[in-house]
């Protein structure tokens, strides 16, 4: 239910309208006040002080949002946009009314899945390098593996978690690699479902305390910002980007430089939800020619989907904005959160079906800089 505090703070919000200017989705929905941050906030403060009845229209408006904090950060009033909309979420949730997702429900079945113990999880050979099942440093894959054959699409599995293991390698580290891990919960968390996200949270924490975790990193921004804000964790969370970095400067990590055209989208839980802008473009500018987008940092446009709750024309369209303005400097695209990956590898598998789609390649950061690791060093 919606706190007070975030009761009061709605009222902070003066109507100017900036978040419509702003709102990536609103550009491409148009139409009344509820889809946009403002009128968001008011069926907030109607459905918590029981003036709104739950039916399809708010549901749709208030699951609408990515949750990509643009307007929150531009907000001359501060208000927490984010956070209301995921309570509003989960009162319709604690209601019993159904909510949205794409993909037939498929990751939300599956984080439950990952809640069972025993079940056979063969993604773990596809891994090379050297790797152990218990360890201080800790390399937490997220929902990657399970990600691909849902999709049907080459999202490099193997190569990105084999990528980071060589990485860490490289620089004299055997990090652990736990086949049992759940999902990190950061869907479950979004769409307003708190039972089943503390359940994940529950088990991971627990298996992270039993391997003897002190450092964890992860390739997956939703992963970093759930880890390191949502749970409660006596070890140090690092997105793989920020550890590459801090590998580089202490000189246990030798980059090759490389002559590709790249440019970096920033995912908007790494970006605008933690504040992590520089760490990548640091890794980044040492081994290519990196080139930055027209929008960029706080103010880059979004992949268009949170949580797979909103994959629809709109979040494509959106996409398509984004690869196109990618385009206009580089010939890579490189990112740093699994979904980010998902979407625009997905949006590039339909040339027939997408008007102006660039030619442009889309990478992980992690693959991209496991193939300028330095032999023998």
């Amino acid at each position: 239910m919606i706190s007070e505090q975030l009761l009061l703070d709605i009222t902070k919000c003066s109507r100017c309208g900036k978040c419509a200017a702003l709102c990536p989705m609103f550009q491409k929905t148009r139409g009344w006040d509820t889809g946009v941050a403002r009128g968001r906030l008011l069926l907030a403060w109607g459905l918590a002080r029981g003036e709104l009845e739950i039916n399809d229209e708010l549901i749709e408006s208030l699951y609408r949002c990515p949750t990509c904090m643009i307007c929150e950060k531009q907000c001359t009033a501060g208000v927490k946009v984010t956070e209301i909309i995921r309570e509003a979420r989960a009162a319709i949730v604690e209601s019993g009314a159904s909510i949205p997702f794409s993909h037939r429900s498929a990751f939300d079945i599956v984080a439950k899945i990952t809640l069972r113990d025993g079940l056979e999880r063969g993604w773990l050979d596809l891994v090379k390098g050297d790797f152990q099942e218990a360890g201080e440093i800790l390399y937490f894959p997220g929902c990657l593996p399970y990600i691909e054959p849902i999709l049907d699409l080459d999202m490099g599995v193997g190569r990105i978690i084999s990528g980071a293991v060589g990485i860490l390698n490289r620089a004299g580290i055997r990090p652990a690699i736990i086949k049992e891990f759940a999902c990190c919960g950061h869907d479950a968390y979004w769409s307003g479902q708190y039972p089943l996200f503390n359940a994940l949270r529950e088990k991971n924490s627990r298996i992270l305390k039993e391997r003897g975790a002190k450092v964890i990193v992860t390739s997956c921004a939703e992963c970093y910002r759930t880890l390191k804000n949502d749970y409660s964790l006596n070890a140090e969370v690092y997105h793989i980007s920020q550890f590459v970095r801090d590998l580089v400067k202490e000189g246990k990590l030798s980059l090759n430089k490389g002559e590709e055209r790249v440019t970096f989208h920033d995912p908007c839980r790494l970006g605008r939800h933690m504040g992590e802008y520089d760490a990548p473009r640091e890794v980044l500018k040492l081994i290519a020619d990196y080139k930055e987008m027209a929008r960029y940092g706080k103010d880059a446009l979004c992949c268009g989907v949170g949580a797979w709750m909103n994959c629809n024309e709109y979040s494509k369209q959106i996409r398509l904005d984004r690869v196109k303005e990618a385009s206009e400097v580089a010939d890579i695209l490189i990112t740093a959160c699994t979904k980010c990956l998902a979407h625009f590898r997905c949006l590039m598998t339909e040339p027939e079906k997408t008007e102006g789609l660039p030619e442009i390649k889309i990478m992980d950061f992690t693959e991209f800089v496991s193939s300028k690791l330095k032999e023998g060093c």
